[in-house]
């Protein structure tokens, strides 16, 4: 009897020591938790700072893979792409460059003088031809924007939009497909995941589709997609009234909004691309987070625009209805040139008004936003003359800086009177 009282006394004092190990444990996983707070609040306010530096505008260059042996392009880091057209060697430098492969060999125009080095370099462009090229993956592509994606939940108005010739990549881009989602989908999710790890605020997450064809705006999620809207401006506010906003909880819930709103979209073939975006798409999540701890209450909205390719009517054939669409989708990109051109020149006037595409995006590229731009190219040697000019159009925005971005913070509607 005395041995199991022993016994027993010896279990209570073991079990004594767990308690304390593990009250210990605890408390230096708490403070590990609120380490990990303090430095995630660091990271974003580094997040923040380095594209207050950049000029809060990130411009991307990707270049999709060849559907030809030619290529008039290559790459020599991944700051830095080259344009080879017709003897001349024109170099750009971009905050990222996606090549269509790890390894680039240009040379059609026979710009080489020396003999031998030509023909080494026909026999190496034959051999790599042989080998499927190792193009960037859509997660690699996407990390360039994670910046701007946590600046949204934070209050920020940021813009990621892709610009480029028509079958250049831009809808691969943004859109993806199953197998490959593209930035739309990857924003999605990251919005998500990081509105879940915030334990003190909750959130409020509505999307939005519109669509611009022929410089008229479509509301893609009712039926048809064909409800016109007019654009309203309020102070530094930019709107369309009666625009179907559609609040979501889950990826599934954001995923089957924007299914439906791209059956809705304008497609159709052109000799350039079997389906040819005839609209400019824009689709928009408005994220409000209420924090139960400092009562604030901050909106951030993430703007995901896919522009319809700029193109060359001798190249494209276009007739008729595909006429009159190539001429606003070069209209309205036009005048998207002239409002960079103005941002870059410090203008006292931006011409946001001088199309409906530059109107909405002018919350977008105003001093109070972040952007990233992709500049999405086509290395086959018959769009040499495209190519080059998307480079042109990239690297002029790389100039411009839009300033110190604004949070959009204001306290809780049900705090407004308190602590007076």
């Amino acid at each position: 009897m005395a041995d199991v009282q022993n016994q027993l006394e010896q279990l209570k004092g073991a079990a004594g020591q767990l308690a304390q190990v593990e009250q210990q444990a605890a408390g230096e996983v708490e403070e590990l938790r609120t380490l990990y707070r303090r430095e995630a609040v660091e990271r974003k306010g580094l997040y923040n700072k380095l594209l207050e530096l950049q000029g809060n505008i990130r411009v991307f260059c990707r270049c999709r893979k060849s559907s030809t042996s030619g290529s008039c392009v290559e790459t020599a880091d991944d700051q830095e792409l080259v344009v080879v057209q017709r003897g001349s060697r024109k170099k750009f430098h971009f905050d990222r460059v996606y090549p269509q492969s790890s390894t680039q060999v240009t040379n059609t125009w026979g710009a080489l003088e020396s003999t031998f080095i030509h023909l080494l370099s026909l026999i190496v462009h034959l051999l790599c031809a042989c080998l499927p090229p190792p193009l960037p993956r859509q997660e690699e592509v996407f990390a360039g924007t994670l910046p701007v994606i946590t600046s949204c939940v934070d209050g920020y108005n940021v813009c990621i939009l892709a610009y480029g010739q028509t079958g250049s990549g831009k809808t691969y881009t943004m859109m993806g497909d199953k197998e490959n989602p593209g930035v739309n989908i990857r924003s999605v999710r990251e919005l998500l995941r990081i509105c879940a790890g915030k334990e003190t605020v909750s959130y409020t997450l509505k999307i939005s589709m519109l669509e611009i064809y022929n410089d008229t705006l479509n509301d893609l999620l009712t039926k048809g997609g064909n409800a016109a809207l007019d654009i309203r401006v309020q102070g530094k506010s930019v709107s369309a009234p009666g625009l179907t906003r559609i609040q979501v909880r889950t990826e599934a819930d954001i995923l089957g909004v924007m299914e439906m709103g791209e059956k809705n979209r304008k497609i159709a073939s052109t000799k350039m691309n079997i389906q040819s975006s005839r609209s400019h798409l824009l689709v928009a999540l408005e994220v409000e987070g209420s924090d139960e701890v400092s009562g604030l209450t901050s909106r951030g909205t993430l703007t995901l625009c896919d522009l319809a390719g700029s193109e060359r009517i001798s190249k494209t054939e276009a007739e008729g209805q595909r006429l009159v669409e190539a001429a606003a989708i070069n209209k309205s990109l036009t005048a998207l040139g002239q409002v960079f051109g103005a941002l870059r020149c410090n203008a006292l006037h931006v011409p946001f008004r001088n199309s409906k595409l530059t109107h909405l995006l002018q919350p977008s590229l105003s001093g109070d936003a972040k952007c990233c731009v992709f500049v999405n190219v086509s290395p086959d040697v018959t769009d040499a003359a495209e190519t080059l000019s998307t480079l042109q159009f990239g690297a002029a925005i790389r100039q411009v800086s839009l300033g110190k971005a604004t949070r959009n913070v204001a306290p809780a509607k049900n705090k407004e009177t308190g602590g007076k």
